[in-house]
């Protein structure tokens, strides 16, 4: 299993840091997944210096809750779901759009 790219985690008492990289997610969706925990985080971003194509992404607890591993996890699965949905809709989101537009023609009568 040599060259698997990931999220790096790294963790703290009350914080964590994710490096996510570029290659593998979009802004959007990186955007999207820190959303979904902005109810228990303060988040922030920042590109690495060194590389753009990573940003660090850093959140700390709300109510200084010990962060544990299972956190890290589910936002590297959020990363994945995020991707997916976006993917997803880069492919068929024209067909939604074209079921909602015939949802909503006006009906004609006679």
């Amino acid at each position: 299993m040599a060259n698997i790219k990931f999220p790096v985690v790294k963790l703290d008492n009350n914080k964590f840091q994710v490096i996510v990289d570029f290659n593998l997610y979009t802004k959007e969706v990186v955007t999207a997944s820190i959303y979904k925990f902005s109810h228990l985080f303060y988040i922030h971003q920042q590109t690495d210096a060194d590389n753009p194509n990573l940003v660090n992404v850093i959140f700390e607890s709300k109510d200084d809750n010990t962060i544990t591993e299972d956190i890290t996890k589910q936002f590297c699965n959020e990363l994945i779901d995020q991707q997916l949905r976006h993917n997803v809709n880069a492919q068929f989101g024209h067909i939604r759009d074209m079921i909602v537009e015939e949802a909503f023609k006006p009906v004609n009568s006679k």
